[in-house]
Order: C-alpha cells, then structure tokens, then sequence
C-alpha cells in the first residue's frame, strides 16, 4: 500500500474530461465492462487537530514516528500533516490537519468502526500534549487526480498546498467545471514547468459546518512557496480564457496555503 496515493494517479476528475472514443460499438464493451468493474473513487479524511504545550518540530517527529510503528487498517495508504500559514483556517484558531488517504469511504467506515487499538490509545495519550485530532468530526471526500501519471510530481515527502474552497455558481457548476478541468489540464501539460500536481475533493459524508458550506475544493501542490508563486503569477499573465471558465463554474476562496508533510509511510523511510 505505500504508493497508493500514486497508484490511483490514472483516475481523472470525471468522465467528461477523458476523450471519447470514435467506435460507438467499442464505446458499448467499454461501458459495459467499466459497470462490471466499477470501483468507488478513493476517499480521504480531514482531522482538524490542536497543538498543545509541548508542540515543536521535535516532538511532532516523534509523535509521527511513532504513530508508523502502529498497524493500521487495511484499505489505509498513505497519511500527512497540513500546517497553514495563516492563524486562522476553516477549522479555527491555531490549528493543523491530519489527513488520511484509504482506497474507499467502506474501508475507512470500517477501520473507524473497529475502534482505536489498545496501542493506539496509548499512542494517543503519550502525545496528547503535543496534538490532539478531533476525530468524531473528520469531514469526508471522494478525491480526485485529473493530470494522472502525467503530473510532474515526484512524491516529496515535503511539500506546500494552495488550497481553494469553491461553490458552483449555478445548476451547471458541475458541468462547467467538467470543461475548465480539461482546460486547465492542457495548459498545465503544455511545457516543462516547475512540479506541481492538484486534487479535487467532493464530499462524501455527513460534514460539519463551516466545510459543508462549499461545493468543492481545490488543492494545488508544489514543492515550495516560491514555485508556488512563480505558478500563480504565470498563470495571471497567461490563463485567463481558462480563469474565466473557473468563473463560470465557481466562486473559489482563496489561495490559502499550508506547509505540508508526509506522514504515512514513514518519511524517513521513504
């Protein structure tokens, strides 16, 4: 399971943005093998988390290194931390994000269903002065990879998001966001540029307030704050045909970025 997050890079934002073939019979065995073989899109998790008085780099090391020593559930691949730049976020004050990336919402409904280990309670306790996660109130969300194994995105352990947080401006959000995906996907594949890959996470669940408010969100990952910038000012100057397509689609917040790390498998194995 260690690459999971990459195994699943193929899968593209929706059906719409992948090209149709132009054999109407072939297009049929197709479907119908698709229906056979359908899979629900890999789900992922947002734990808001509090740092407490013993937070520091140090400890959170240890606190991450720990946690890897645990068995974890099957149908789990891959975990990391998101530290906003800005005080405030979605979730508050002062906090962090420990996100969770499983193959489906079954297999995490699953594993929450079991209840915590008894290693994992104790896990749990010796670090709560570093963090503590709200986990009876971690939002849900189908996600998706729309540049697949195209990306230029050679999985650093870390790394910076830029996240939007988005409403569809009418009915036909959907589908207009479907045709800004393929657009935005051509310019992001056009030349060499610096890493960066994004997701897309719809929810799936029962999620709390102020994250259920929006439609969707838009994580764009780089590598650092300044490839980060120099994307954005780029894309300023060179993407607004594409950028007015978003805005039919949706109001999007934002950027508002985090410094991001992998947390599951093992950084310092990896």
């Amino acid at each position: 399971m260690k690459n999971l997050l990459f195994l699943l890079l193929s899968l593209f934002i929706l059906a719409g943005c992948s090209s149709e073939s132009a054999d109407a019979a072939e297009e049929a065995a197709e479907a119908e093998t698709a229906t056979e073989e359908q899979q629900s899109p890999p789900f992922s998790e947002y734990l808001t988390c509090t740092p407490g008085p013993d937070f520091n780099d140090a400890n959170a090391r240890k606190m991450v290194d720990a946690w890897n020593d645990l068995e974890f559930a099957e149908g789990f691949g891959f975990a990391a931390g998101h530290a906003p730049l800005e005080q405030s976020s979605l979730g508050g004050d002062n906090k962090v994000y420990w996100q969770l990336f499983w193959t489906d919402k079954d297999a995490a409904d699953a594993a929450w269903a079991a209840g915590p280990s008894e290693e994992f309670a104790a896990w749990s306790q010796e670090y709560e002065s570093v963090l503590t996660c709200d986990g009876e109130n971690r939002r849900g969300y189908d996600w998706y990879w729309p540049l697949g194994e195209e990306a230029n995105w050679d999985r650093p352990t870390e790394w910076v998001t830029y996240g939007h947080y988005c409403k569809y401006t009418d009915e036909n959000g959907l589908e207009n966001l479907r045709k800004a995906v393929g657009a935005f996907n051509e310019y992001a594949l056009a030349e060499e540029r610096e890493p960066f890959g994004y997701a897309v996470y719809f929810h799936n669940g029962d999620n709390p307030e102020p994250y259920i408010n929006y439609d969707f969100f838009w994580m764009n990952y780089y590598y650092n704050h300044e490839d980060a910038q120099a994307a954005y000012a780029r894309f300023g100057e060179e993407g607004s045909d594409i950028q007015a397509m978003f805005d039919a689609a949706a109001n999007c917040e934002g950027p508002n970025p985090s410094n991001s790390y992998q947390f599951y498998p093992d950084p310092d194995e990896s």
